[in-house]
């Protein structure tokens, strides 16, 4: 009886999985006018994987945002939410942009020795770089924390976040580098459950301020740093610093950094400037909404992301991937934006009676965040052909920062949280044109021919 009960639970996930294979097989030739590719069915594995884990891994973090927005309200949830964009612009110098330097480098070659002494090479440059900007803010933590406009505890809380946030980025991007899918989608599994359980706790305590959502955030990244190393990072080749490999790293992660600067400033200014020209409890309610629109596309193309980048780079020419990108632009606006606009609904009726409910703004947020994973598409397909297609994406970042502060310094002053969505909007699709005019020659050729001749 058992056995035969096993072949039909056998015989029914194999149903399952038939019918999902068809399903897709379907919907890809409807888009693309072709057959499933082996390289597309491993990517398509891969982001199985990713896709499970990521789906759990949200799930608690939502919970704990949700809830979190909920019962602290929106003052003490502002707190939570300036923190942690402070935190955003205090890692860069610590990180460099190494972080992305070592995802390609170790992604285009499938050799063990070489990605190994890539990534301790990373690993050592931004230990050293972080303990010496750690030094620094501690030395002029008064000055900076007056800057912010927050107390000098909070900016040191931000401070520990940067850190830690630093060396998470690092860990699981060396197991995507490693094609270790499936250990980077149980780190993430493992990240998820410890915010969650570790809020709830919490919670249970008594402990009702921002500090209930900050220390959660640290234990997890603290988690899932320490079984990365203990797993997979204790377990490469000797720590030795390659001299080679960390100029190869630096050439790119110049740019990479320069794209990170402005991507961090593009998307925490605003936030900043509500706090500034508003009031913290505006900047809960506009978090509450920016969850619930811009997380959910990114939550999305998060996950395909994790899998397309690293896939991608080891693509001699990606001119086909742009060609495919083009044809799916369609489906993702038409699609994509009313989808996104349900999940504001229902996301903000879950905040509370405190996060007030307006049609038009729901509008404006899920407008932006199918614009943020269009730039997206193209920004990291730049990224994977090479140190020219990396400084375009650098360029058009730096100009979405400045367009968006200056429309921000106008806007927000004015029309309040839509002005900080409008604004962040516009800068977006200055961007896209950008890269379509100025990468032209790299998108459609597939390849970076200066770097090639």
């Amino acid at each position: 009886m058992s056995t035969g009960n096993k072949k039909l639970r056998g015989l029914s996930v194999s149903g399952i999985g038939n019918i999902m294979q068809k399903f897709v097989n379907v919907i890809y030739r409807r888009i693309f006018h072709e057959e499933i590719s082996s390289d597309v069915q491993i990517f398509l594995k891969n982001l199985l994987y990713v896709g499970v884990a990521t789906v759990i891994s949200t799930l608690c973090t939502s919970i704990f945002n949700i809830m979190g927005g909920r019962w602290l309200g929106p003052e003490e949830y502002g707190k939570y939410i300036l923190i942690q964009s402070i935190a955003m612009f205090l890692y860069i110098p610590m990180e460099l942009g190494f972080n992305t330097a070592m995802l390609k480098y170790t992604s285009e070659k499938a050799d063990y020795q070489r990605q190994s002494n890539i990534i301790i090479s990373t690993l050592l440059l931004a230990s050293l770089m972080t303990v010496l900007t750690i030094i620094i803010y501690i030395i002029i933590g008064p000055l900076l924390s007056r800057l912010f406009a927050i107390q000098l505890t909070l900016f040191y809380l931000a401070v520990a976040f940067a850190a830690l946030f630093v060396f998470y980025a690092l860990t699981t991007s060396a197991l995507r580098g490693l094609n270790r899918m499936r250990a980077y989608s149980i780190f993430q599994i493992v990240y998820g459950t410890v915010i969650l359980f570790s809020f709830l706790a919490l919670i249970l305590d008594k402990q009702l301020s921002f500090k209930t959502m900050i220390f959660p955030m640290l234990l997890s990244y603290a988690s899932v740093i320490i079984l990365i190393y203990i797993f997979f990072i204790r377990k490469l080749a000797k720590w030795k610093f390659d001299v080679a490999i960390s100029k190869m790293l630096s050439k790119y992660s110049l740019m990479s950094a320069l794209g990170g600067l402005s991507y961090t400033f593009y998307t925490n200014i605003d936030r900043i400037m509500i706090s500034k020209y508003m009031t913290v409890t505006d900047v809960g309610i506009y978090a509450a909404y920016y969850m619930a629109s811009v997380n959910v596309a990114g939550l999305f193309w998060g996950m395909f992301n994790l899998v397309f980048f690293p896939t991608i780079s080891g693509y001699q020419n990606k001119a086909p991937v742009y060609k495919k990108i083009n044809k799916f632009i369609p489906y993702l606006i038409g699609l994509g934006i009313p989808f996104v606009y349900i999940c504001e609904f229902v996301i903000l009726k879950l905040y509370g009676v405190k996060y007030s409910l307006n049609l038009f703004w729901m509008v404006y947020f899920a407008v932006a965040s199918i614009c943020i994973v269009i730039d997206g598409l193209y920004a990291w397909l730049l990224q994977a052909i090479g140190l020219h297609g990396a400084r375009i994406t650098a360029f058009s970042a730096v100009a979405i920062a400045v367009i968006n502060a200056g429309l921000n310094l106008i806007l927000i002053p004015k029309f309040g949280i839509p002005g900080a969505i409008i604004s962040l909007t516009i800068s977006y699709v200055v961007a896209i044109v950008m890269k379509l005019i100025i990468g032209r020659d790299y998108l459609r050729k597939g390849v970076d021919k200066e770097a090639s001749g």
